[in-house]
């Protein structure tokens, strides 16, 4: 519920519920409200929510990472730069984003910024393919289909 009510902007209501809750809110909740006061840009809500998260966490690379992203996005540099210092001063590392890509049958994965697969620039090349034709309308898709077909 905290989820969809900060999905929808309602940031005060979502807040109350997870204040009112008797037990004491989950990771998944604050979690839920960080990523919310994101995509509304609230920077306070999202500083509380962080520290509860930290609270619960210390170590959640994923936490800093999004307080970070919400004070640069409202150009908030000095709160950019403290939380970068919380993590250098506990160690904190971020973890590089995975994904996984099937070629014929295959998996292979990648971490963020890896170059190093041998078949990196094949699969690069298929997923700019995939991703231009994504971004078609249908009439572009019909036309380049029957282009392919000459």
């Amino acid at each position: 519920m905290v989820d969809l009510l900060g999905r929808v902007g309602q940031l005060e209501d979502a807040f109350k519920m997870i204040s009112g809750m008797p037990m004491e809110p989950s990771q998944a909740a604050w979690g839920a409200l960080l990523n919310a006061s994101r995509m509304h840009g609230n920077v306070e809500l999202a500083k509380l929510a962080a520290n509860k998260l930290l609270e619960l966490d210390p170590e959640d690379s994923g936490t800093y990472v999004l307080l970070a992203t919400v004070c640069a996005g409202n150009k908030r540099w000095g709160d950019v730069r403290m939380v970068r210092s919380m993590m250098r001063e506990k160690g904190v590392k971020k973890t590089p984003g995975r994904s996984l890509v099937d070629v014929e049958g295959k998996f292979h994965e990648f971490l963020a910024g890896d170059v190093s697969h041998l078949q990196f620039d094949r699969i690069c090349k298929a997923l700019k393919g995939i991703f231009l034709l994504s971004e078609m309308d249908e009439a572009e898709y019909y036309a380049l289909a029957v282009a392919s077909d000459y």
